[in-house]
C-alpha cells in the first residue's frame, strides 16, 4: 500500500456543453494524465477537482497553464492512498482519521476489480495525516482493512 503527497487542482469551468472537453485538451495537449477527478455543479459554473498521474506534476507549471488557457485554479495539497479494494474500508479510513481529530474537506477516488483503490483526500492537518496513515500501514501488528488485515 502507498501514502504520498499530491497536488490537488480546482478549476472553474462554466456548466455548458464542451467545456470538461476544452478543459481535458488543454492537459492533454500538455502531454498531463489526469489520474482523479472530481465535479460539483453549481448552476452556471462548475468546480473540477484533479490530481495528474504520478510524476506528472513535474512537467509543467499546472497553474500557469489554466492562467493562459483562460482558467482560474487552484493548488491545494492532498493525499494519494492505495488501499486494498474490499467493503468497510471506506469506514476504517474515516474512523483512523476522525480518532486522530482529522477532518476530511475531500474525498473521491476509483477502484477496478482486481486492483488497488486509489482514494484522494484533502484534510485540515495534512502532515499529521500522512504520519497516522503511514503508521497504519507499517505497524504489522495493527489489525486494520487499511493494511490489508482482517
Amino acid at each position: 500500500m502507498k501514502v504520498s503527497k499530491v497536488n490537488q487542482y480546482s478549476v472553474f469551468l462554466i456548466n455548458e456543453p464542451g467545456a470538461l472537453e476544452k478543459f481535458a485538451d488543454l492537459l492533454c495537449s500538455a502531454g498531463l494524465d489526469i489520474s482523479g477527478l472530481s465535479s460539483e455543479v453549481r448552476y452556471e459554473a462548475a468546480v473540477v477537482k484533479f490530481v495528474l498521474s504520478d510524476g506528472e506534476c513535474g512537467k509543467h507549471e499546472v497553474l500557469n497553464l489554466m492562467t493562459r488557457g483562460g482558467y482560474t485554479a487552484v493548488k491545494t495539497e492532498a493525499i494519494s492512498l492505495e488501499v486494498d479494494s474490499r467493503p468497510g474500508i471506506m469506514a476504517e479510513l474515516g474512523r483512523v482519521l476522525s480518532r486522530n481529530n482529522i477532518n476530511i474537506n475531500t474525498i473521491f477516488g476509483s477502484s477496478f476489480a482486481g486492483s488497488p483503490s486509489r482514494i484522494y483526500l484533502v484534510v485540515d492537518q495534512i502532515d499529521k495525516a500522512l504520519k497516522v496513515l503511514e503508521g497504519e500501514f507499517a505497524s504489522e501488528g495493527n489489525k486494520t482493512l487499511l493494511n490489508g488485515k482482517k
